[in-house]
């Protein structure tokens, strides 16, 4: 297993509705770039006949050495889980045949 690049969403609200000065969206911008946002997703959403603009910023990074671990654990308990259920059902499937 390898580290992955995690993607996390930056708590932040863009009150950029109705028009916004470019100082405010420099300002903001660099509010981001302190926060460690890398991009911005400006995307259109459609609800019940209705069109409005979503803005999020998010964060992109390698996970760290804890966050690996904890996936690796996760993982290989997950693992032993099904090798133990599947045990389980072969001696039960066994015992049913008396194989």
């Amino acid at each position: 297993m390898e580290k992955e690049v995690k993607i996390f969403k930056v708590p932040f609200n863009f009150d950029w509705t109705y028009g916004v000065t470019i100082e405010k969206l420099r300002k903001d911008l660099d509010e981001l770039e302190k926060l460690g946002a890398k991009e911005i997703n400006i995307d259109i959403e459609y609800d019940l006949g209705d069109t409005y603009i979503t803005i999020e910023a998010f964060i992109k990074r390698e996970e760290t050495d804890e966050e690996f671990q904890k996936r690796v654990n996760e993982e290989t308990e997950r693992q032993e889980e099904i090798k133990r259920r599947e045990l389980h059902q072969l001696e039960q499937l066994k015992l049913k045949y008396k194989m």
